[in-house]
C-alpha cells in the first residue's frame, strides 16, 4: 500500500509538471481566434498522451492515470473548443492502447470533459479570489464521476478496481485537483496582471510621445531629466537625447537650492502648480506654468511634469488688466455720472455720479433702488426699462430723464444703459449727463430766436406799414366825404341810407386790416394745433396785397380744393409765407420800378403723398432777376442780405428755415438768373408735435 501511494504521488508530481506546461501555453489558450484554441487543444491532447504512456498499471488492461484531473481543469479553465479537441485526442489514443477497460478509458475522459465544461459557471475563481472549497468540491465531483464509469467494467473486474483505488482516489486526486486549480489561477492572473502592465506602459507611451503638450520626467534627487516628448524638444529646441543629458537647472531659470525646494515639495504633494521661466536653446527665455506630481518608475519616485507655455497668456492677462486699469481711470475721472445697477439697485457709482445724486460717500446710494431716485413721472418708464435691461438684455438708447438728488431736488438728464454682467450678475451700466445747464442755455437761445423773429416781424411790419397807411388813408377819405354828403343831403332823404352802407364797407376795410396786422405782429407763444392752411394763406395775403397794390405787381392765387387742416404753429407758418411774399415783391419792384406787364407774383398751394404720409405744398413764385450762383448758397445764413442795412436785417431766410424744420419739412428753391425764383415749402400734415411735448417744453422753459 505505501509503494503504491508513493507510485501515486509520482504520478501526481508527473501531473504538476504536465499542467505547468500546459500554463506556460495559456496565451494561446485564452485566444480568442479558434485557430489558436484548436492548436491549444491538440496541444492539451498530446500532454494527455504522454500522461497516458508512462500511466499505473493497477492490473492487466487496466490503468490509472491523471487525465481526469488534465482534461477536467482544460474544461474548466480553457474553452470548450480547447477541451473537445483535447479530449478526442486523448480518446483516440487510450483506444490505440486497447486492453479490456478501454472503453472505460475513454469513457472518463468524455464524463471529465463534459464536467469540467458544465462546471465552469460555478467552479471557476472570479477575478484574483481562489476559492478553496469550490476548488475541491470540483475534485470530488469529478472523480465520483470517474469512479462511477468504472461500473461499464465487468461485474467481476469492477469490484476488485473499485476496492483498491476509491479511497486513495477520493483522497489524493480531489486534494491535487485544487493544487493544480490554484496554480493554474495563479499563472493566469499573473499573466493577466502582466498584460495590464504592458498595456499601461503602452498607453503611457503613446501618450507621452504623441501628445502635443510639453512633458518631460525628472528625477526630484539629481534633478537629472530622464525623459521627455517630442513636444518638449521642439519647444526647447533641444533634441530629445541632449535632453536627457540635462539637468532641470539648464532649463530653469531658479537657483539651484530654490529649484530642489520646489522639487521636493512636488515630491511630497504640498505643491503641484509652478510658474517659471525657462530658457531655450536659443537662449530666449519663455513663461512656463508647470504641473508636476510623483509618480513611481522601476521602483523610483520621480516627477512627471507637463509644461504649459504661458507667454500669450501672460501677455494677455496684462492687457487685461491695463484694459481694466484704463477703464477703471476712465470711468472715475468721466465727467459724466457711470453706476452700475443689479436688481433694480446701485451697485457701483462713480464720482460724477455722486456728485449728480448729492450724495457724499458711494455707501450713500449703493444698495439703494434706482427707482427711488427718479422724479415720479419717469418712475414707471423707468422700471420698464429696467425690466429690458434685467431680463431682455437689451441695450436703452439715449433718453431725457428726471432724476432726483438725494436732497429731493430735481436734475435733468440725459440716460443711456447697456446690459453687462458685474460679479456674476445680469445687470447694467448706466450713464448719465446732467444737463440742467444746457437746459438753460437752450431756453435763453429760445428766447434769442423767439426775439429775433419778433425783431424780423417787426421788420414786416415797417415794410407794411407805408402799404397799411396808404390803405387807411383812402377808407378814412372815403369815410370823411361820405359824411360830407351826408351832411349836405340831409335835406333829402333818398341817398343818406346808401352813403350809410359805404361807411360801413369801408370802415371794415379798416377793422381787417387792422386786426391782421395786429394778429401778425402779436407776440408768438402758440403751441402746435392743428389749423385752416386756407386762413392761413388768406391773413398772410390780405395783409401782402395792402402793399403790392400801389407797387402794380400782378398776384396771382391757386389753392387746390378740399385741403387739410395742417398741424402746426399757425402764426409762425404766416411769418414765413410774409417773408417769402415780402422777398418776392423786392425783387420785383427791383427789376421793375414801374409797372411792367410780367410784373408778377404767384402763391399756389396743393396737397401730395410721399411714403404714406400727406404732405402741403405751397410754392412762391416771382418773375424778377433770380439768385447769382454765388449767392445761392449762403441765402439762408443768419444775418446775410443783398439789401441796404437800412432796408433788411438778413434775418428772414434764416428765420423762417428754422420754422420750416421745427415743423419737420423742409423750404428749398430753384432759380434763374434774370428770369425767375420759386421758393417750394413742403409741410407735413401731421408734424409729430405732441401736446405733452409741448407742454414738457414748456415746463422746460419754465
Amino acid at each position: 500500500m505505501n509503494l503504491e501511494l508513493f507510485l501515486q504521488t509520482v504520478y501526481n508530481s508527473a501531473v504538476l509538471l504536465s499542467i505547468s506546461l500546459i500554463y506556460e501555453m495559456s496565451s494561446s489558450f485564452t485566444s480568442k481566434a479558434k485557430f489558436q484554441k484548436l492548436i491549444s487543444g491538440l496541444i492539451v491532447g498530446f500532454i494527455g498522451m504522454i500522461i497516458m504512456s508512462i500511466p499505473y498499471v493497477v492490473r492487466e488492461g487496466f490503468i490509472l492515470d491523471t487525465r481526469s484531473i488534465l482534461i477536467g481543469l482544460t474544461g474548466l479553465y480553457f474553452s470548450p473548443l480547447t477541451t473537445i479537441t483535447a479530449a478526442a485526442i486523448m480518446a483516440g489514443y487510450r483506444i490505440f492502447l486497447g486492453g479490456s477497460a478501454a472503453f472505460t478509458g475513454v469513457l472518463v475522459i468524455g464524463i471529465s470533459a463534459a464536467i469540467g465544461i458544465l462546471s465552469k459557471k460555478y467552479f471557476t475563481p472570479k477575478g484574483a479570489d481562489f476559492n478553496w472549497k469550490k476548488a475541491y468540491g470540483f475534485g470530488i465531483l469529478l472523480h465520483i464521476a470517474m469512479l462511477a464509469a468504472m461500473t461499464s467494467l465487468p461485474q467481476k473486474i469492477d469490484t476488485e478496481i473499485l476496492k483498491k483505488i476509491t479511497f486513495p482516489v477520493l483522497l489524493i486526486y480531489p486534494f491535487t485537483t485544487v493544487l493544480l486549480s490554484k496554480l493554474i489561477h495563479d499563472r493566469k492572473q499573473q499573466k493577466i496582471s502582466l498584460e495590464l502592465i504592458k498595456e499601461a506602459e503602452e498607453k503611457y507611451k503613446s501618450l507621452f510621445n504623441n501628445h502635443h503638450t510639453i512633458m518631460l520626467i525628472v528625477d526630484p534627487e539629481s534633478g537629472k531629466i530622464v525623459d521627455s516628448n517630442p513636444a518638449a524638444s521642439e519647444f526647447y529646441g533641444y533634441p530629445s537625447d541632449i535632453l536627457k543629458t540635462m539637468q532641470v537647472t539648464d532649463l530653469n531659470t531658479l537657483s539651484v537650492e530654490e529649484l530642489k525646494i520646489q522639487m521636493q515639495k512636488a515630491k511630497l504633494n504640498k505643491k503641484n502648480s509652478f510658474i517659471f521661466k525657462h530658457k531655450k536653446s536659443s537662449g530666449e527665455l519663455a513663461d512656463v506654468e508647470i504641473y508636476s506630481g510623483a509618480i513611481q518608475i522601476q521602483g523610483r519616485t520621480m516627477l512627471y511634469s507637463i509644461v504649459h507655455d504661458i507667454g500669450d497668456r501672460l501677455k494677455a492677462e496684462a492687457e487685461l488688466l491695463d484694459s481694466v486699469e484704463r477703464f477703471r481711470l476712465l470711468v472715475e475721472s468721466s465727467p459724466d455720472a457711470i453706476f452700475i445697477q443689479t436688481h433694480g439697485c446701485f451697485t457701483y457709482v462713480n464720482e460724477a455720479a455722486l456728485k449728480l445724486f448729492g450724495a457724499k460717500t458711494p455707501e450713500d446710494l449703493i444698495g439703494k433702488r434706482i427707482v427711488d431716485q427718479v422724479h415720479e413721472d419717469h418712475k414707471e418708464a423707468v422700471r420698464q426699462r429696467i425690466h429690458e435691461l434685467n431680463f431682455n438684455q437689451k441695450a436703452v438708447p439715449m433718453r431725457e430723464e428726471v432724476l432726483l438728488k438725494l436732497d429731493g431736488s430735481p436734475a435733468f438728464t440725459e440716460v443711456a444703459s447697456v446690459p453687462v454682467k458685474y460679479n456674476g450678475t445680469i445687470g447694467a451700466i448706466v450713464f448719465a449727463r446732467d444737463i440742467s445747464e444746457r437746459r438753460v442755455n437752450q431756453q435763453k437761445q429760445m428766447e434769442i430766436e423767439s426775439q429775433l423773429r419778433q425783431q424780423q416781424k417787426l421788420e414786416a411790419i415797417g415794410t407794411l406799414a407805408g402799404g397799411v397807411a396808404h390803405e387807411i388813408n383812402n377808407p378814412i377819405n372815403g369815410i370823411i366825404n361820405y359824411a360830407q354828403l351826408l351832411t349836405e343831403e340831409l335835406e333829402t332823404l333818398s341817398l343818406p341810407s346808401e352813403y350809410a352802407k359805404e361807411i360801413i364797407h369801408e370802415s371794415k376795410r379798416i377793422s381787417e386790416i387792422v386786426r391782421n396786422l395786429l394778429q401778425f405782429s402779436r407776440y408768438e407763444k402758440q403751441s402746435h394745433s392743428f389749423a385752416s392752411v386756407y386762413d392761413i394763406i388768406n391773413h398772410t395775403t390780405s395783409l401782402i396785397k395792402t402793399v403790392i397794390r400801389k407797387d402794380q405787381i400782378k398776384f396771382q392765387i391757386r389753392l387746390e380744393e378740399a385741403l387739410p387742416d395742417i398741424k402746426c404753429r399757425s402764426q409762425q407758418i404766416q411769418q414765413v409765407l410774409m417773408n417769402l411774399l415780402t422777398n418776392a415783391r423786392d425783387a420785383l419792384n427791383e427789376k421793375y420800378p414801374g409797372y411792367h406787364e410780367d410784373k408778377v407774383m404767384s402763391l399756389a398751394c396743393r396737397q401730395f403723398e410721399n411714403d404714406g404720409r400727406r404732405w402741403l405744398k405751397i410754392t412762391i413764385e416771382d418773375h424778377g432777376s433770380g439768385i447769382p450762383p454765388e449767392l445761392q448758397s449762403k441765402i439762408f445764413e443768419p444775418f446775410f442780405s443783398t439789401k441796404p442795412k437800412d432796408i433788411g436785417t438778413g434775418l428772414g431766410l434764416s428765420i423762417s428755415y428754422g420754422i420750416v424744420k421745427e415743423h419737420h419739412g423742409d423750404l428749398s428753391f430753384d432759380t434763374d438768373l434774370g428770369k425767375m425764383t420759386r421758393f417750394v415749402l413742403d409741410l407735413p400734415v401731421d408734424n409729430g408735435w405732441r401736446i405733452d411735448d409741448m407742454a414738457q417744453n414748456e415746463g422746460a422753459s419754465a
